[in-house]
């Protein structure tokens, strides 16, 4: 493990006391210095550094972020700034980004000591709008926009390489790097992608057009949404976070991020396996083993 300090990333609401223990004596048996955020000051145990967001990861050999999906998405905006990996822990349900569970987190840590680890790249996406007040952002799983109720559907335009492909009437649309393919994307009907792609995905949700597909960009075509004349006004969330609302005229860019994000990976198991466990798929009954004995 290189660098001395761990910055910690808990949910706030969490009672995440007990892992934090864990932390803070692994760290302390190990000549390793623990940093966690200042809003979480109540879980901390004696001896963490208290910072605030900026410098969590700042010179930090990783970052554990523990709690589901969202926790860890944060985790990642913490670190990638300063090149820093993350490492999951689930304390939630699904929580496809993380690695460990929490009563494997002490031997994780040690084998991450050792060298026993492999980064696991994934790809960022910048989300850039014009007008005031628009601040660009990056994404690690997606940005969606959603119509605001009450004002009739939503209808964009979709612009790629310059020319539009697609308009849709739709409740919202979801742009998502190869991480986010396992969120809302994959709830709107869209295709699961390999997190080794880079790329972008666009999904329509409940469109109300004659195409009704997914696709899928490659990381050099250039995308922009338009909001069009009769749609109804747009709330734009970034990993789950409201960042802007977009009227009538107002478009955004899309692409995928100059430099990709890390995740620490400890275990064999591959992602098409860890979606068939976290996404509890079911193989049909024609198919099972016992009724095909030589399929594997």
């Amino acid at each position: 493990m290189l660098g001395d300090a761990i910055g910690v990333l808990v949910h706030p609401r969490r009672d995440s006391r007990d892992l934090l223990s864990i932390i803070a004596e692994w760290a302390a048996g190990h000549g390793r210095t623990v940093r966690g955020l200042r809003e979480a000051e109540a879980q901390m145990p004696a001896g963490v550094e208290l910072v605030e967001g900026e410098l969590l990861a700042a010179g930090a050999a990783l970052v554990v972020a523990a709690g589901g999906d969202g926790t860890i998405l944060r985790g990642l905006s913490l670190a990638h700034p300063h090149g820093v990996p993350v490492l999951g822990v689930n304390l939630g349900r699904l929580a496809f980004l993380a690695e460990v569970q929490y009563d494997d987190l002490a031997a994780s840590l040690d084998a991450i000591d050792r060298g026993d680890y492999r980064l696991e790249e994934r790809s960022t996406m910048a989300v850039l709008g014009e007008g005031a007040g628009f601040e660009p952002r990056l994404a690690f799983n997606d940005a969606a926009l959603t119509r605001v109720a009450g004002n009739g559907p939503a209808a964009l335009a979709v612009e790629v390489e310059g020319e539009v492909f697609a308009r849709y009437t739709a409740d919202a649309l979801v742009i998502a790097t190869p991480t986010g393919s396992t969120g809302y994307s994959f709830s709107a009907g869209g295709p699961l992608v390999s997190p080794r792609h880079r790329g972008l995905l666009v999904t329509p949700v409940a469109p109300h057009t004659a195409f009704d597909r997914a696709v899928f960009l490659h990381p050099d075509e250039r995308l922009r949404v338009h909001v069009l004349e009769r749609s109804a006004p747009m709330l734009l969330e970034v990993d789950g976070q409201r960042s802007a609302e977009l009227r009538q005229g107002d478009s955004i860019e899309l692409r995928v991020g100059a430099r990709p994000a890390q995740v620490l990976r400890l275990h064999p198991e591959g992602f098409y396996e860890r979606a068939r466990r976290k996404l509890q798929l079911v193989d049909s009954s024609e198919l099972a083993p016992r009724a095909h004995p030589e399929a594997v």
